[in-house]
């Protein structure tokens, strides 16, 4: 979305964002959520810079949630020259492909894809969908947006030959940008890599709660390395934990060696990317992995299960390892071997700065998104 927004800045356009208010519906009690219910109307939220229409969170079918801003936001729809979809997957494109407007669709990953990888993890919920009618429901939306779309951007190469694979009607549609990486901002600290304070420690920073995450298996796997390196530690860095997270690392003796540090400002996150030994990522899938990226940037390796977009930017021996997926005792063996050998790890820090800065670079991806855009707007972008 910033980087969306940065482009019609460029340009002259001002942006609006149109958006389902999730954030909104209380959880204090269900006095408190009927009465939402109740009163909730679509209106104008400031977040900083930006400005949104936030449709009210009301509890309907999902298919339903992604249309409603077709009939509550029409006129601002219709009175829009411009329309990016930006997101995980691309059913609040809906609207816009409900009122045949052009729209480029930026999308992470395939709708299928994701509720697998819930599913995998242990997701009832997830089951349900793909099983049930409200899954073909939703497959059917998602083709039908990417039919209507006028370009197709995917996050990763993985992504977009899923599209492709799933939906070849929209194969000639489909290009790859992927997400544009703040390298002045995302850089090596060679100071803080040096002298490095306190023990040294593997790094995890991601939304945790979602199960494709799959933090328990990295949880195992730590236990694993732990056993040959009683000096490592775990830092987690994102949601606050499961109780049956937390639980997991005290049964497996982890308690103080495995701490999280739930969501943590972005100038911590930097200096966690800057000082930690590894990055490790256990997921079961991934439309790219944009903390894994960014870690790449500051010049730390990544291991990474083979679940989707890491495939794209982590290569063996060269900026991190890749590991079946779902195998806590491969994770832990390829973290042992990076940490085995501190000339080799210090030689591919080098590589992973160099491999984001030649391929995701936010002024190369940025003239990527420029090309895109001129190509279904050239009246608008040039």
């Amino acid at each position: 979305m910033r980087a969306v927004f940065a482009l019609n800045a460029r340009h002259g356009h001002s942006t609006e964002l149109l958006y389902t208010a999730t954030e909104q519906v209380p959880t204090s009690g269900r006095g408190d959520v009927l009465r939402y219910f109740w009163r909730a109307l679509p209106g104008w939220v400031n977040h900083g810079e930006w400005r949104g229409m936030a449709i009210p969170h009301w509890p309907l079918p999902l298919w339903a949630t992604y249309a409603l801003p077709a009939a509550l936001a029409r006129s601002l729809i219709r009175a829009s020259a411009i329309h990016a979809v930006v997101s995980g997957s691309n059913h609040c494109g809906l609207p816009a492909a409900l009122l045949r407007r052009r729209y480029v669709a930026w999308t992470a990953t395939l709708y299928r894809d994701e509720l697998e990888g819930r599913a995998a993890a242990g997701d009832e919920w997830a089951r349900r969908m793909i099983a049930g009618r409200a899954g073909r429901w939703m497959d059917r939306e998602e083709g039908f947006i990417f039919r209507r779309a006028a370009l197709i951007l995917a996050l990763s190469s993985h992504t977009a030959d899923r599209i492709r694979h799933r939906y070849p009607e929209a194969a000639d549609r489909v290009r790859l940008v992927p997400y544009p990486v703040d390298t002045d901002e995302c850089a090596p600290d060679l100071d803080s890599q040096r002298e490095r304070v306190g023990p040294p420690f593997i790094l995890l920073a991601a939304r945790i709660r979602d199960p494709r995450k799959n933090v328990n298996l990295l949880i195992r796997t730590f236990a694993r390395v732990r056993a040959a390196r009683p000096d490592l530690s775990l830092v987690v860095a994102g949601d606050d934990p499961f109780p049956q997270t937390r639980a997991l690392a005290g049964e497996l003796g982890l308690s103080d060696a495995v701490e999280f540090r739930g969501l943590v400002p972005r100038a911590e996150l930097i200096r966690l990317y800057h000082s930690a030994e590894l990055f490790a990522l256990p997921s079961l899938q991934e439309g790219l992995g944009i903390s894994a990226m960014e870690a790449l940037a500051c010049g730390l390796p990544v291991v990474s299960t083979r679940c989707g977009g890491p495939e794209g930017f982590v290569s063996d021996g060269h900026t991190g390892k890749l590991v079946e997926n779902g195998n806590a005792g491969a994770l832990a063996e390829a973290i042992l071997e990076l940490l085995a050998d501190p000339a080799r790890l210090e030689a591919m820090r080098s590589h992973c700065v160099e491999y984001v800065r030649a391929h995701f670079a936010r002024s190369l991806i940025e003239s990527q998104l420029l090309d895109a855009f001129h190509t279904v707007y050239p009246e608008h972008f040039n």
